[in-house]
């Protein structure tokens, strides 16, 4: 336990510096976590008996460093500006000619590659890299500070509650198969925990005067988006776990295993949060 909370503190401080700092020390930070992530990823399932083409990993991670060189608005569309003002969608061409070599492998080292190993590595180049990569865009809005805070605590208060009331009240399990821990009274509790936890922090930044630029009611709805989907991104983790037969993605945090595993609810709430401010035209998007 002491190694778990320490553990903790380091990793929450390291995250701290980097969301309060942003620009190249948060975008260098994300880009370690997608190596070091996807590197996870293909080794669960190689573990399971698989063998996605790590080597073409690289072309993910290449078209995040693109991207933010490019400072682009989006993973799945890096635009080039030539010098005749001509702008050029740098990810189709890239993707398809990676597609392309990943079929060859199939063709031409079909003793050793199955096409589920090029599905399993385009997936985890989606997975990790794509979502990963919405955690720049959401900083990279106008506050993005405050906003990048709002998904981590809506997901770290539906944790905490689902915890807390799966221990004082879950007697029927949730999804035994992926998680036999997890019980219905439990995500009930982190669903509205999470709603009532950014409820009183969108309080606190309004009337406080911290950020006042989206309006109250915005909170409560996003509390509930993240109540639901910080639950799928964990349950979502704990299926790919569950099927190539591991405990944990890593052992690089010591009591809290590797990088994915610390982050699977974020990659699916920080990029609705994202999508929705989209919506409504908040943090200058």
């Amino acid at each position: 336990m002491k190694q778990r909370v320490i553990s903790a503190l380091i990793i929450s401080a390291i995250a701290i510096v980097a969301i309060i700092l942003g620009g190249i020390v948060f975008d260098i930070a994300i880009l370690l976590m997608a190596t070091i992530g996807l590197y996870e990823f293909y080794g669960a399932f190689a573990k399971k008996g698989h063998s996605p083409i790590r080597i073409f990993g690289l072309v993910y991670i290449g078209l995040l460093a693109l991207m933010i060189f490019l400072d682009s608005k989006s993973y799945l569309s890096i635009i080039l500006e030539t010098k005749s003002n001509v702008t050029i969608d740098l990810f189709p061409p890239i993707f398809i000619l990676h597609f392309l070599l990943l079929l060859s492998f199939v063709v031409f080292k079909f003793e050793k590659y199955t096409p589920f190993d090029v599905a399993v590595t385009i997936f985890g180049g989606f997975y990790v890299v794509a979502l990963l990569s919405y955690f720049i865009n959401l900083r990279n809005l106008s506050g993005g500070m405050y906003l990048f805070i709002i998904p981590l605590v809506g997901a770290i208060a539906t944790d905490t509650f689902a915890l807390f009331a799966g221990k004082q009240f879950g007697k029927k399990k949730l999804i035994p198969a992926v998680s036999p821990n997890k019980t219905v009274a439990g995500s009930i509790g982190g669903f509205c925990g999470s709603i009532i936890i950014l409820t009183i922090g969108g309080m606190v930044l309004v009337f406080g005067g911290f950020y006042t630029d989206m309006p109250i009611y915005h909170y409560p709805i996003l509390g509930a988006i993240i109540g639901i989907t910080a639950q799928i991104g964990d349950l979502a983790a704990s299926s790919i776990k569950r099927y190539t037969g591991i405990k944990d993605f890593g052992k690089l945090i010591p009591g809290h295993g590797g990088i994915l595993d610390r982050i699977d609810s974020y990659i699916f709430t920080i990029p609705v949060v994202y999508y929705y401010l989209l919506l409504f035209g908040i943090g200058g998007v």
